[in-house]
C-alpha cells in the first residue's frame, strides 16, 4: 500500500484529514505535517512520516501550493530518496479517489491523482431563461 503525507501551510493538512476521513473512515498508512514557520523542523517532521507511512510501495506527499514551502522541502526529500513523489495543489477528489486505488505503482497512482484533480475542478454555471416577449393582441 502506498504510504501518504499531507502537508501544507497552517490547518490545511489537518482539515484535509478530517475531512475525507468523514467521507472514506479511518485511513491507514496516512500522516499529517503542518507548516508553520520553521522550515527545518518542516524538513525533519517530513522525513519522520515519509519513514512512519512507507510499507515499501513509496509514498506521496500531498501538498496544498506547488512551489510554496511544504511543497519546496517535500521535492527536496523526494530527490534523494527513492520511492518518494510530491503532488501540489491537493483537492479532496483527488485524495478521495488516491484512498481507494494505493496498490496501483506508484508512478501510475501519481498520474492518476493529477487527473482526478483536473477533472474535478468545476465551475457552477447559472443558465439564464430567455426573456420572451409577448406582443399586443396576441
Amino acid at each position: 500500500m502506498i504510504g501518504i503525507v499531507l502537508t501544507g501551510h497552517g490547518g490545511f493538512p489537518n482539515g484535509m484529514l478530517e475531512s475525507v476521513e468523514l467521507i472514506a473512515g479511518d485511513i491507514q498508512h496516512i500522516q499529517v505535517v503542518p507548516f508553520r514557520d520553521d522550515q527545518d523542523k518542516l524538513e525533519q517532521e517530513l522525513h519522520a512520516a515519509i519513514s512512519a507511512v512507507d510499507t515499501g510501495k513509496g509514498v506521496v506527499c500531498f501538498t496544498d501550493l506547488a512551489g510554496g514551502t511544504p511543497f519546496n522541502v517535500s521535492s527536496k526529500i523526494a530527490a534523494t530518496t527513492e520511492n518518494v513523489r510530491v503532488v501540489g495543489g491537493t483537492n479532496s477528489p483527488m485524495l478521495l479517489s488516491g484512498l481507494f486505488k494505493r496498490t496501483l505503482e506508484l508512478d501510475a497512482f501519481t498520474e492518476m491523482l493529477l487527473k482526478e484533480g483536473k477533472e474535478n475542478i468545476k465551475q457552477f454555471i447559472v443558465k439564464k431563461k430567455e426573456k420572451v416577449e409577448m406582443e399586443d393582441g396576441i
